[in-house]
């Protein structure tokens, strides 16, 4: 400020020289770390001293004093320096801050009047949160005027409506689903158990590629990848590289063992490999797990949808659900493996058409979208090649053998991908089912990381098309869907959303099917019963856990639990590390034995326990990893302990004669 003294008879009139950056300090490292962030918009001054946090990422600020303000309320006119009536009131500005994009944009005015009562824009006074409300109470409303009136606002979310077209494509869609179960039901091609849990094992290798692909890539990873790639950056991409060395351990490893067996459930490896104890531990882990899931991929885009559209959450859920159980209960394991097949290509064709659909309305185009991404660091420029085992989000190690050993328990004891291994001809299609899968892996995921770029280029440089109140990352998609894309484009890509979750859920339906009727039912309960009843009973079990999948995913729509995936994959997490570690016991070494699988089993699952609930800076994306490892190196030593394995050790490992299967 110009501190000079005035001329005799003239107003004081300072210089005022207004500050307009803003810093962020972190406290998560050792020592706090502040780091520059945009500016605002304009140099302002005496805003009330609390920003507001709505929403997963912004901050609103309310009023304040603009160096523009100043200079024209009191600069230009010094006889509004003091507390005249003529002072005109602050600025209505609402400014809006988006801690993922760093953008400032103007969100709204505050209105002039609330019914017949004016409001006045205070400064200089504190914002509190009460009850989803903010409130501001009294304030400066003009130099030296401080005002008894309490504002009161709750941030409202914005509203779009899928409209009639959209939903008829989406009809169209879900209608030709259960068409295709109908049509497989017709041809009475799940007359038998053998047709309903193995296509009478005539499935095309590249139907059963697509359909493990589809499988792996539930509606969870359709709308978390591109919310994860949109908040942080590319780095998990390198975990998809892991497949490159998975997919060749698996079919040269484990592959010969379920083709020689001719399995139908993957947990008849364990009983002939270890006993009937181990089987029924690996197959009622699966059946558990996996009523979960379906719970979780049916309420997770249900929730996302309904965030951002005119769709019911209940009612997505009761659709999705429904319509999955009509067609896996009428056409078997042939009509999941045909739509799979086609979900997998709507919803790559989706995805695909979404990334070029944000790239055109970004100005500069894929020049503009790369340049964004370089500038803010949003491909691999934080990946580092250490061993962090804390960090799971930059670490590229850790990455690499995180997801290496989620897909490795996944592709080598879950029921619901194993089953794909024996729906083709013979072992040369099953080879070639997952060298497709591994190519489209490598491939085809990188777009949905890319398209979460895309979605943070658009939103970067349009600010003011964000929605404040969004609660959730994972709602990002969905609301681009509805806000930018043409009429019948957004009811395709909501299809694709739509066949993510239905490729996971009636692979599960039929998986635990699959599970119950050969593991539990014609194993313990009723060895004796003819196939007919077998496979009235699967029907039943379809029905029942598909209806229990409905109740479980409406029940958490009802708590509102808004963790409730990661609460879930917690969980699971402490088991399928071990069963996987339980299976590379049976197929790795020779020795293995029964006593020695529970043991590792329980040591595996008791570890995970300890390290997630215990406090341990450990990545939770290594959950898989430690209790595999610790099942098996614990099994086997146990194993050798209690005498070592059996004839089976030879002729079910690498260690016995070569197999075609």
């Amino acid at each position: 400020a110009d501190s000079a003294e005035p001329a005799p008879g003239r107003v004081h009139q300072a210089k005022l020289d207004i500050l307009a950056d803003c810093y962020a300090l972190s406290l998560k490292e050792e020592v706090p770390v502040w780091k520059r962030l945009a500016d605002l918009p304009k140099s302002m001054s005496a805003a009330p001293s609390a920003a507001l946090p709505v929403g997963v990422s912004h901050l609103l600020m309310l009023g304040g004093v603009s160096a523009d303000y100043w200079r024209q309320q009191f600069e230009d006119r010094p006889e509004l320096n003091g507390a005249g009536e003529e002072h005109p009131g602050f600025e209505r500005t609402i400014w809006a801050y988006d801690t993922i994009t760093d953008t400032w944009d103007a969100a709204t005015d505050l209105p002039e009047a609330v019914g017949d009562l004016p409001v006045s824009v205070p400064v200089t006074t504190p914002v509190v949160k009460w009850k989803q409300k903010f409130i501001v109470p009294t304030g400066e409303i003009k130099p030296g005027i401080r005002s008894p009136q309490v504002l009161i606002a709750e941030v409202q979310k914005l509203k779009s409506e899928l409209g009639v077209v959209n939903w008829i494509v989406v009809g169209v869609y879900l209608a030709g689903m259960v068409g295709i179960g109908y049509w497989f039901m017709r041809r009475k091609a799940a007359a038998t158990t053998e047709a309903y849990f193995r296509g009478g094992q005539k499935i095309p290798f590249l139907v059963a590629g697509l359909s493990i692909f589809a499988t792996v890539l539930s509606s969870i990873t359709f709308m978390s990848i591109p919310a994860r790639a949109y908040g942080t950056d590319i780095t998990w991409y390198i975990g998809q590289l892991a497949m490159l060395v998975l997919i060749p351990v698996v079919v040269l490893f484990y592959l010969p063992f379920f083709r020689k067996l001719d399995l139908t459930s993957a947990y008849l490896y364990l009983e002939r490999r270890f006993n009937l104890g181990v089987r029924l531990f690996g197959s009622f882990s699966f059946i558990f797990a996996h009523i979960g899931r379906i719970a979780i991929v049916l309420y997770l885009p249900a929730v996302a949808l309904a965030a951002v559209s005119n769709i019911n959450i209940y009612a997505a859920i009761i659709i999705i659900g429904l319509l999955c159980v009509v067609y896996t209960v009428m056409g078997g394991i042939e009509a999941v493996v045909w739509t799979d097949a086609i979900q997998a290509v709507v919803l790559l064709g989706g995805a695909i058409l979404c990334f070029i659909l944000v790239v055109t309305r970004l100005d500069g185009g894929f020049g503009e979208l790369f340049s964004i991404a370089n500038n803010d660091s949003k491909l691999l420029q934080n990946l580092t090649l250490g061993w962090d085992i804390r960090d799971g989000t930059k670490a590229g190690l850790v990455i690499f053998l995180a997801f290496g050993f989620n897909s490795l328990v996944q592709y080598t004891s879950g029921q619901d991908v194993v089953q794909r291994y024996v729906t083709t001809k013979d072992i040369g299609g099953a080879r070639k089912a997952l060298w497709t899968t591994m190519w489209m892996s490598v491939c085809f995921s990188i777009v949905f990381f890319l398209l979460g770029t895309a979605l943070y280029a658009f939103y970067k440089t349009q600010p003011a098309l964000l929605d404040p109140a969004m609660e959730r990352n994972d709602g990002i998609l969905p609301f681009f869907i509805m806000q930018q894309l043409p009429v019948g484009v957004a009811g395709l890509i909501i299809a694709a959303v739509f066949a993510a979750s239905q490729s996971s859920i009636s692979s599960s339906l039929n998986s635990i099917a699959t599970a119950w009727t050969k593991d539990v039912d014609s194993r313990l309960l009723r060895p004796a019963s003819s196939d007919e009843d077998y496979l009235r009973s699967a029907k039943w079990v379809v029905i029942i856990v598909g209806l229990l999948g409905i109740g479980g995913a409406a029940l958490v729509a009802a708590a509102e639990i808004k963790n409730a995936f990661d609460t879930f994959m917690g969980i699971i997490g402490l088991a399928t590390g071990s069963l996987g570690g339980i299976f590379a016991l049976g197929v790795f070494t020779k020795r293995g034995n029964g006593k020695g699988a529970m043991a590792g089993a329980v040591v595996g699952i008791a570890t995970v326990a300890i390290i997630k609930f215990g406090g341990f800076p450990v990545a939770g994306i290594l959950n898989a990893f430690i209790g595999f490892t610790s099942c098996l190196v614990v099994g086997y030593l146990v194993s050798l302990a209690t005498g070592g394995g059996t004839e089976q050790g030879e002729e079910l490992s690498i260690h016995g004669e070569s197999v075609e299967g």
